[in-house]
């Protein structure tokens, strides 16, 4: 049962620490997509939420929808700590809702989910200039229904091909990549008909979770064990610099547009991008 709890608040727009985007937009507090790698649990320190589990609660942000910033061709990013089409967007709307005070702001919005609610949303998606990302790290619906509360990986994919032939710009943010478990040239060549961008994540291991996903492995993958514990408690970054190259390598051959942002604990190497 998720604790759902409604919250006013007199702003939606929250200053964005992400590179290219002046804005970010979540419309709720919690993620019942309930990703067992999700880093945004860190926000249960600042919302009165210690000690529940992520995935369990959601603070649906009451906004009466006046846009008190100046978004004027601003690139906003909806969103960074919750999916803005977690399953309670069916009965509550305030994505939608937002999308709507949007609509003729002329702001620049990209949308990441991992949801194919969004194509109930097309309407006005397509009235905007709009970028829509969907997230998958891998084609094994098994290991990824344990592992997130999401959308099949078919439906994801579908949801991009229709937002394709509808004319909106899509990327398939390939993400987190979990080593030696995604294939990211399979996962390409799979989706490259129907894709316009391809962004890239690590798997980045931090507490609370980081106990939670190295169990994982050992109890589902344990020929792997050794080496993500290598990765992530010896924390030998010499897997992800050699992945980092080899997606270069490979996008740059195929000219692909790509971005790359991989992260090991507070550490970020530089952000890699080709338009």
């Amino acid at each position: 049962m998720v604790k759902v709890k409604k919250i006013k608040v007199n702003n939606i727009f929250t200053k964005s620490s992400f590179k290219g985007y002046s804005f970010v937009i979540n419309p709720y507090t919690g993620c019942t997509h309930s990703c067992k790698y999700c880093f945004a649990c860190f926000i249960q320190q600042f919302t009165k939420h210690i000690g529940e589990d992520w995935g369990s609660f959601i603070d649906i942000k009451q906004w009466k929808g006046k846009i008190t910033k100046n978004i004027y061709d601003k690139n906003i990013l909806m969103a960074s700590i919750t999916d803005p089409y977690i399953p309670e967007e069916e009965k509550y709307k305030k994505t939608r809702f937002i999308l709507e005070k949007l609509k003729d702001t002329d702001c620049n919005l990209t949308i990441c989910t991992r949801s194919d609610l969004v194509l109930r949303d097309l309407d006005i998606i397509k009235e905007m200039r709009a970028k829509v990302l969907i997230a998958v790290n891998m084609f094994d619906e098994n290991f990824v229904s344990q592992i997130e509360k999401t959308p099949s990986i078919e439906r994801r994919l579908n949801a991009l091909k229709k937002l394709r032939e509808a004319g909106i710009y899509t990327i398939l943010s390939i993400a987190p990549i979990f080593p030696y478990l995604t294939d990211f040239k399979e996962i390409i060549e799979k989706t490259r008909g129907f894709v316009r961008e391809y962004w890239f994540e690590n798997l980045n291991l931090r507490q609370p979770y980081k106990n939670n996903i190295m169990n994982f492995i050992k109890d589902n993958y344990s020929e792997l064990y050794d080496k993500y514990y290598n990765i992530f408690v010896d924390k030998d970054t010499e897997y992800w610099y050699n992945l980092k190259n080899e997606i270069i390598e490979y996008c740059d051959k195929e000219d692909l547009r790509y971005k790359i942002d991989f992260r090991f604990g507070q550490i970020r190497l530089p952000l890699i991008q080709k338009p």
